[in-house]
């Protein structure tokens, strides 16, 4: 299915990416919670297409703070240096230079820091309030029950888009994706069939100009 997908669209995959959710439902349900024949499946596969092998990208608009260790480390100004089993040589200096950050991985989590500051945003995971939830309570409109958490979306937002770009979501849901690229000053347009799942994305905009 991926292959064919690649070929229809003439796409190069770039990266796969992983997203370890872990507030996923246990599924499916009869193996795992019922007969106990599986373990709970947290993690939720993401593909990056592009349409040339060196699309728009830049890891340093979404680095992430050091961790203790790496604080320690660069403190001391020490490396374990030398030659590793992988056949990698590893220099005194390689790891003691001070940067913005850290690179990320290309594993995802509920917990990532730099998308606290997303208004609107309770906690982050694939179950948080958000002012789109609220209001569409308040309107008695339907939820829709497989949104887009907002960190994804602004990851892949901040990693391979720039402020003035154009963000395209053809399956839109709730709209999360325009939500988030409104937050980081990028135009966007979405697309979606459902006209109760449109009105109830209007609450994602109330008291925005």
């Amino acid at each position: 299915m991926l292959k064919k997908f690649m070929e229809k669209g003439d796409l190069k995959l770039c990266q796969e990416f992983i997203w370890n959710n872990t507030a996923k439902l246990p599924g499916p349900a009869q193996w795992v919670t019922k007969n106990r024949w599986r373990a709970k499946d947290s993690f939720t596969k993401i593909w990056w297409f592009s349409k040339t092998a060196r699309p728009k990208a830049d890891n340093r608009k979404v680095l992430k703070p050091y961790s203790k260790a790496m604080e320690k480390l660069l403190k001391r100004q020490m490396y374990n240096a030398g030659k590793r089993s992988s056949g990698h040589k590893i220099s005194a200096e390689s790891f003691l230079n001070r940067n913005k950050g850290s690179i990320p991985s290309n594993v995802l989590k509920n917990d990532e820091f730099y998308y606290k500051n997303i208004p609107g945003v309770i906690e982050l995971s694939n179950t948080i309030t958000t002012k789109y939830a609220i209001y569409c309570k308040k309107k008695g409109l339907k939820i829709h029950d497989a949104r887009m958490p907002m960190h994804l979306a602004g990851f892949f937002i901040d990693f391979l888009t720039s402020p003035g770009d154009k963000v395209l979501d053809p399956f839109a849901g709730s709209n999360t994706t325009g939500y988030v690229s409104s937050c980081k000053k990028r135009k966007w347009v979405s697309i979606e069939l459902d006209k109760e799942y449109i009105e109830g994305s209007k609450g994602w905009f109330k008291n925005i100009k």
